[in-house]
């Protein structure tokens, strides 16, 4: 007799698969439907839910990520894209701004204008070299301030605060007090050309040209002086009225209120304008003023004399037709042989008692100097290149030195004088800001500058072109 469960109840059925499948064969069309229509939900919603993510993501990359990426680097110090957008964004708004004075300053003539500003119009036109230029100040910044930290020069915000009124103050035609109880600031009413914009959007390390050409000096004997071009004049006086009318006189506290005033106006318009900050507009101020403490630096290493030479000279061009740009060009063996004879004509006639003067200005191939008998005027030997400066430093006073062979010829020389002579302010300003433009040039050389692979995909175009300028000087 077998024996019987004590389990109390049947036993569970266990599916097979073939249990399943003939369960999926007498499924009816409705369950079926609702079974497809719960997987295409489903499906749906994992969809939307990658697309959401996929939509968080990119918003949070290019409004968070992107704007606080490097977007370069200098010796380990950076620039975020987000600072170097809004500087291009303000650059491009300030530099239209001062197109825009200087346009109605000149009544509207345009051309004058494009001899003012051609260069600035013409970058604001390519965003990609308007942001270039950006790009090499910004570079240059971080230079200034890793220079400062390194001497311990540091620019408070009373330093910004003065560098911000002082352009404040160039905008409304008032000069701020140098200190309380000086002589009260006369306004102006008939502002000064300024073709360079006071905050320049093309930054340069060297002093901007005044407005009137004249030929450059002879400072490397050989090269002939190269016409600047004509003496840029307005067709139109330029005048400018401004409204309202402040009185002729004014107090320092009255100029230092208006010059405050002018500065929230110029924040509220560069933020309505430009879309940028207060911030953004005191960092392109505080890199004037640190430049401006590093040049201050300069100076005390900028000697208050040195030794100068009065001299003059013939030169004798290995090839006279040549222009001064391909004076580099090595000479042929039958040049050298040729100018040589004729060199060694003129020590002659000097011998014989020709003057100097009149040899130069006959046979001197050195155009600049040779109309005024070959005078130099005086002048550190340093101007000049090495063997002609050699010549002019140890030669003896009054002699007839040469012929002496530069890359330009063979020239005559005669030292009329030398002694140590102070230095002018100008010629002090000059060499201060030849140490500066050395230092920054060789700092750029040696830096390890980096930038970001698709830095120029991040340069702004706005404000465009057509929102700045377009009304005045049209698309």
């Amino acid at each position: 007799m077998s024996k019987k469960s004590t389990t109390g109840g049947p036993r569970r059925y266990r599916y097979t698969e073939e249990d399943v499948k003939r369960r999926k064969q007498y499924r009816s069309r409705a369950e079926r439907d609702r079974l497809w229509q719960r997987r295409a939900k489903i499906v749906a919603g994992i969809l939307v839910v990658i697309s959401v993510v996929a939509l968080v993501a990119g918003i949070v990359y290019e409004r968070i990520i992107v704007p606080n990426q490097a977007i370069v680097s200098v010796n380990g110090d950076e620039f975020s894209t987000n600072e170097f957008q809004e500087r291009v964004r303000l650059m491009r708004w300030l530099t239209a701004d001062q197109i825009r004075s200087i346009y109605y300053q000149l009544g509207g003539d345009l051309d004058t204008l494009s001899q003012y500003a051609g260069q600035q119009i013409s970058q604001l036109q390519s965003p990609s070299v308007f942001g270039s230029q950006i790009m090499i100040e910004m570079e240059e910044d971080l230079l200034l301030q890793q220079y400062a930290d390194e001497h311990g020069i540091k620019v408070d915000q009373a330093s910004v605060d003065r560098q911000v009124d002082e352009y404040m103050a160039s905008l409304v035609g008032l000069t701020l007090p140098l200190a309380e109880g000086q002589p009260t600031a006369t306004l102006t009413t008939t502002p000064t050309q300024t073709p360079t914009p006071l905050v320049s959007a093309t930054p340069s390390n060297t002093p901007a040209p005044t407005a009137t050409s004249t030929q450059p000096p002879t400072s490397t004997p050989g090269e002939e002086s190269a016409d600047t071009g004509p003496t840029v004049t307005p067709t139109t006086e330029p005048t400018v009225t401004l409204t309202p009318t402040p009185t002729a006189t004014l107090a320092p506290g009255e100029i230092q209120a208006t010059v405050a005033k002018e500065a929230d106006s110029y924040y509220d318009t560069a933020t309505g304008e430009a879309d940028v900050d207060r911030d953004t507009v005191r960092a392109v101020f505080y890199y004037d003023a640190l430049r401006k403490a590093i040049l201050e630096d300069f100076a005390k290493e900028v000697p208050t004399e040195e030794l100068q030479a009065n001299a003059r000279h013939i030169l004798i061009a290995f090839d006279p037709d040549a222009q001064s740009e391909q004076a580099a060009v090595p000479a042929t063996d039958e040049q050298k042989e040729n100018a040589m004879a004729r060199a060694e004509s003129v020590m002659q006639a000097l011998q014989d008692g020709e003057p100097f003067a009149d040899l130069a200005k006959a046979f001197s191939d050195d155009t600049g100097s040779g109309t005024s008998g070959g005078e130099l005027g005086w002048a550190s030997p340093d101007n000049y290149v090495a063997a002609f400066a050699d010549a002019v430093r140890e030669g003896e006073i009054g002699a007839i030195i040469g012929p002496i062979e530069t890359e330009y010829g063979y020239h005559i020389i005669q030292v009329q004088g030398r002694e140590i002579r102070p230095l002018t302010e100008s010629e002090r300003t000059t060499r201060q800001q030849e140490a500066y433009t050395e230092w920054l040039d060789s700092a750029k050389a040696t830096a390890n500058i980096k930038r970001h692979e698709s830095w120029t995909d991040r340069i702004p175009e706005e404000p465009t072109y057509n929102e700045l300028l377009g009304d005045i000087l049209g698309t």
